[in-house]
């Protein structure tokens, strides 16, 4: 992989994707292919113990896909959640409607070290995924920003 300028304190080389949480992930899927023309690249079912411990809620579970548009690089990542316990903070990644944007590093701890110092904080714990470790934190603004470490 070549070597890509890092920009800002946390040192971001890539932004990777939009994510949003959507009612219905089938559904979500079928309007953005057919309306818009993106088509499935990933997609998993039934994820719970690596998204609890990224949004810091016990007993949620998740279908997510993410999607590429086919005239341009941009990566949307569709969330359905489920089992979402009342009386949550309604700016949760868990709620429909409530989105993140993701951004690559190389050096996650640094990163989140970064954030931090510029007023954000961790939502859940730093987990590792079959692509990388990524971790969800809260801009100082109550923005959801996932890193994700360069793999």
């Amino acid at each position: 992989m070549p070597k890509h300028a890092e920009h800002g304190g946390a040192l971001a080389w890539s932004w990777h994707h939009a994510g949003l949480v959507v009612e219905s992930l089938d559904r979500s899927i079928e309007f953005y292919r057919d309306t818009l023309g993106f088509e499935v690249e990933f997609l998993v079912r039934d994820m719970d113990d690596q998204f609890q411990r990224t949004v810091g809620v016990d007993g949620v579970v998740c279908d997510l896909a993410q999607l590429v548009a086919p005239f341009s690089s941009t990566r949307l990542e569709l969330i359905e959640v489920r089992d979402v316990p009342a009386g949550l903070d309604p700016r949760l990644p868990v709620h429909v409607g409530v989105g993140h944007g993701a951004y690559q590093v190389r050096e996650l701890e640094a990163s989140i070290d970064a954030l931090v110092e510029r007023g954000g904080s961790l939502m859940g714990e730093i987990v590792l995924f079959e692509e990388g470790r990524a971790v969800y934190c809260w801009g100082p603004t109550g923005t959801v920003i996932e890193l994700e470490e360069a793999w």
